[in-house]
């Protein structure tokens, strides 16, 4: 059960629809539970029936399809397209029902800060005609919004250390993935020697090697050259699966030692994910926000460390900050980044 109450308005005015939901998760989690293909299907509609998704291309431009089952057969199928996505903000995409084609809604979903970490999700679908909006209404349409809604709690509930820290995480780096225009990916990053599609090849190459040689979890390779934002997407979903289902697998590593997979994926990916967002948001021209106070949390808890970091290659030397510096700036002149950079700068 939940304690967030699910609210649908019809007009009497206008042929519509608005339909109001709060959720104790953030914009980005609950951003990706509706442009994610896998995690969509696992929480839209009622409880009696399950989902199969047949198409699904979450991007502006992008098309959709999918089916609901009972026992394993096919009760209804909707279509339509994604006119708009707009990472953690927006999405705009028609809707339509198999057995009405000429019937398309268009529906606009935003995702609101409540300023507490949770989530006001407004969405407001508009219908060409009241006889179709109140056919939607009389078909139990507004069980299944209440039930999947229900659902889409628990689902976000139950993700919980790794895996919740590892959903936003992906979602900030996904949303700039997907920003990111085709010229964007040979533009230079902060890092020496590194485009920006470098940035994407980097987090997704080492931690498959990192699972395979450590956990022996052996996940297909990608190709990042051909498709970075489509390698991108299904590389977040296998680590997101694995966090998700953990299953007592156990990460060694001679420098680490053993370490309960999700906990080790947490510590050595998730953080490394977070910290290239910097890296990509500036190479493609985006204005990074890796948070105050945990750029804060992370520079105090890697001074003590400094000597160590430094001697392993894996950070060069400190770059000049003034003392006035946001702790973002901070972090990054900590690491060998220059806070100021910009592409041909």
């Amino acid at each position: 059960m939940t304690a967030n109450e699910t609210e649908i308005v019809a007009d009497e005015k206008v042929p519509t629809i608005e339909i109001v939901r709060e959720f104790d998760a953030t914009p980005e989690q609950v951003f990706r539970a509706h442009i994610d293909p896998e995690l969509y299907r696992r929480w839209v509609g009622p409880r009696s029936l399950t989902t199969r998704i047949l198409k699904w291309e979450g991007h502006t431009g992008g098309a959709w399809a999918f089916a609901n089952d009972r026992d394993g057969e096919e009760i209804a199928a909707f279509f339509g397209s994604f006119h708009e996505v707009r990472a953690s903000e927006r999405i705009v995409w028609t809707f339509t029902w198999k057995g009405a084609p000429d019937s398309v809604a268009l529906e606009t979903l935003t995702f609101e800060s409540r300023g507490d970490g949770g989530t006001r999700l407004k969405v407001l679908s508009v219908m060409s005609d009241f006889a179709t909006r109140d056919g939607m209404l009389s078909s139990g349409m507004d069980v299944g919004v209440k039930e999947g809604y229900d659902k889409l709690d628990e689902l976000l509930g139950h993700r919980t250390g790794p895996a919740q820290q590892h959903l936003q995480d992906a979602a900030m780096f996904t949303a700039l993935v997907e920003s990111a225009s085709p010229a964007d990916w040979s533009r230079p990053s902060p890092v020496s020697g590194w485009a920006a599609i470098d940035v994407v090849r980097h987090l997704v190459e080492w931690s498959r090697g990192f699972l395979a040689g450590g956990a022996g979890i052996e996940l297909p390779a990608l190709d990042v050259g051909a498709d970075p934002a489509a390698a991108w997407t299904q590389h977040v979903a296998d680590i997101q699966a694995i966090l998700d289902d953990p299953a007592g697998r156990v990460l060694s590593n001679p420098h680490t030692g053993d370490m309960p997979v999700d906990e080790a994926i947490d510590m050595f990916y998730t953080a490394d994910v977070w910290m290239h967002s910097w890296d990509l948001a500036k190479a493609i021209g985006r204005e990074p926000d890796l948070g105050r106070e945990r750029c804060a949390a992370a520079l105090e808890a890697m001074r003590p460390m400094e000597q160590v970091l430094r001697d392993s290659g894996q950070y060069g030397p400190a770059a000049p900050v003034a003392d006035d510096a946001s702790s973002q700036d901070k972090l990054m002149a900590f690491i060998g980044r220059d806070p100021a950079w910009q592409p041909g700068r």
